[in-house]
């Protein structure tokens, strides 16, 4: 089965209303993305997404000469040619995912099952991405809770750490123990300040220590690894990272240094499904939880999902998936599903048709093309 073409749409969807994310300077007004269709000889046609459009763009113009008569199974083999075409171009991860899709349809089974995964649902924690106010995000959380869900991941980046705490210690006044909270500070890569040193993140992590939290995320700079050995050594929190790297040497320097409580590689952002199964079982061996990083639009959540189910529930119990806004998820992540995914008593089904599992309202994405 060999690459016959593969195509790009920029994709750009307005908001209900504008909304501005912790990482963020700006309030956003619209979404954009990349879809990637790559078409067999056959005609089959295999899709991923990813917020990268423009490296994706670079990428797979690059690529394309190289690609368009390659047997689909050599490309996915070639963990040589993935590095090297995220090394030369970019991100190929984008690229990898659709050809999954494409494999797996042509052998007309759903992605997980492709990996011999056998999990048919799997448990979602809400993942919050502004910095709103403790009133606004208690009242996200009591609906959260009665979708079934019991890990919720707040945002810190206030200016004061203070203000952070703050937010924890009102959840944690309104609820008990009743909900389970993790902590994502977006140190490791954000544009927007404050930016913590290795103190800063210290003193956080001391201080979420007296509200029993699941873990804190990206306190540090993604490359401070000795950093994160240090803080991992000096806290009882558990701590996670690696959300937007995408090579397999650097998870594993991560690892073998005792860096990390929880890995995060994310099959969009990284080298792909292959590199991510492969990450994930260097967790496992070394006694870590591996929860995907799993923001990116509809297709990327997508193909994390699948990544989840192929794994055993102790390594990766959860899948992350956007809920603030309460509207995100069924507005911008299942934006062009014709079928959409039901978060229901805490858990979504694994779609069973072949390939990711869900038809794309090709139409609908043609009108938002730019």
């Amino acid at each position: 089965m060999k690459i016959s073409d593969i195509k790009t749409y920029r994709v750009k969807i307005p908001l209900r209303e504008p909304i501005q994310f912790s990482w963020e300077p700006f309030p956003n007004t619209h979404f954009e993305f990349m879809l990637i269709e790559v078409v067999n000889n056959k005609g089959t046609k295999g899709y991923s997404a990813t917020q990268f459009a423009a490296q994706t763009e670079v990428a797979i113009r690059g690529l394309k000469p190289l690609l368009k008569g390659l047997d689909v199974e050599d490309f996915l083999a070639n963990d040589r040619l993935l590095e090297l075409g995220s090394w030369f171009f970019g991100r190929v991860g984008a690229i990898e995912v659709a050809l999954w899709d494409l494999l797996a349809k042509e052998e007309n089974l759903p992605l997980y099952k492709l990996f011999r995964g056998n999990r048919k649902r799997i448990r979602v924690y809400a993942s919050t991405g502004r910095l709103a106010k403790a009133e606004e995000i208690i009242n996200l959380i009591k609906k959260y809770y009665d979708m079934g869900i019991e890990v919720v991941k707040i945002r810190f980046h206030r200016t004061n750490v203070n203000d952070d705490l703050n937010i924890v210690k009102e959840i944690r006044k309104e609820f008990g123990e009743q909900v389970k909270i993790a902590v994502d500070a977006n140190q490791a890569w954000g544009l927007v300040p404050p930016f913590w040193n290795r103190y800063d993140a210290l003193k956080a992590a001391k201080e979420l220590e007296r509200y029993n939290i699941e873990w804190l995320e990206e306190p540090l700079f993604k490359d401070d690894i000795e950093g994160y050995v240090w803080l991992k050594r000096n806290t009882n929190i558990k701590i996670a990272a690696g959300e937007l790297e995408h090579n397999f040497w650097i998870f594993k320097k991560f690892i073998e240094e005792n860096a990390l409580d929880i890995v995060q590689a994310d099959v969009i952002y990284s080298n792909g499904i292959s590199e991510c199964i492969k990450i994930a079982l260097m967790a496992q061996v070394n006694g870590l939880l591996f929860l995907p990083h799993a923001w990116d639009p509809g297709l990327g959540w997508l193909a994390n999902l699948h990544l989840v189910a192929s794994l055993p529930e102790n390594l990766t119990p959860y899948l992350e998936t956007p809920l603030d806004p309460l509207w995100w998820f069924n507005d911008v992540i299942q934006f062009a599903f014709k079928e959409g995914i039901e978060i229901e008593n805490g858990y979504v089904k694994v779609p069973e048709k072949e390939g990711l599992g869900i038809e794309l309202d090709i139409e609908k994405i043609k009108k938002f093309v730019t």
